[in-house]
């Protein structure tokens, strides 16, 4: 179980690495209004983590046990995708362009909730990536407390990572190590990805054959 927990909880963790919509978004509202706005956005990132977390456990759980058909393929749907990003990971050249400059002072902590909360809510991969975690959770028979650990966990992470985010954005050498190391964390990313993707498509594919 805890191993299950280290790989899931790496996989996660490596994807907010990985910069997103969520990280541009983060870049864009502290450099045009303030840390104050900047912390508000990340709470709503956090919060619509959450969210989603709670509609997939809920729509899983509508899903009557016997419906092994639509487990086995709920794991190879969310294995495939986890290869398809982990291998975009891995094969991206992408470069990053942090302009330097001092951080707006003005900002509404709510607004930029309401920012963050909106921005990820409405982002289909969200859904899908929790899907396949959860697929994974239920094969080992994770019990109800686990489940909500483990959300807590993520929910913590993410807010966590994002209002850290928010300060390093401030200092030059951070900017420079992450426009340096940006390949290296997509490559991270993308292998841990693969991995956890590959164990979902294997293990749906063989409940079938």
């Amino acid at each position: 179980m805890l191993a299950l927990f280290l790989l899931v909880a790496s996989t996660h963790f490596a994807a907010l690495l990985s910069p997103g919509p969520d990280f541009f978004l983060l870049i864009r509202t502290a450099l045009a209004h303030g840390r104050r706005q900047a912390d508000g956005c990340a709470g709503g990132i956090a919060l619509a983590n959450l969210l989603s977390m709670l509609l997939v456990l809920l729509a899983l759980g509508l899903l009557p046990d016997k419906s092994a058909g639509l487990w086995t393929a709920l794991q190879v749907l969310g294995g495939g995708y986890f290869a398809y990003i982990g291998l975009q990971a891995l094969l991206t050249r992408r470069q990053l362009n942090l302009q330097a400059g001092e951080q707006a002072a003005t900002g509404s902590w709510w607004r930029g909730l309401y920012q963050g909360l909106l921005a990820s809510s409405v982002n289909p991969k969200l859904p899908l990536f929790y899907a396949g975690l959860f697929g994974v959770l239920r094969d080992a028979a994770i019990p109800s407390w686990g489940l909500a650990l483990v959300m807590l966990w993520m929910t913590l992470v993410v807010w966590g990572w994002d209002l850290a985010l928010v300060r390093l954005l401030s200092h030059r050498r951070w900017r420079t190590w992450l426009q340096r190391q940006i390949r290296w964390l997509d490559r991270g990313c993308g292998a841990l990805l693969l991995v956890l993707g590959g164990w979902l498509l294997v293990s749906g594919l063989g409940d079938i054959y």
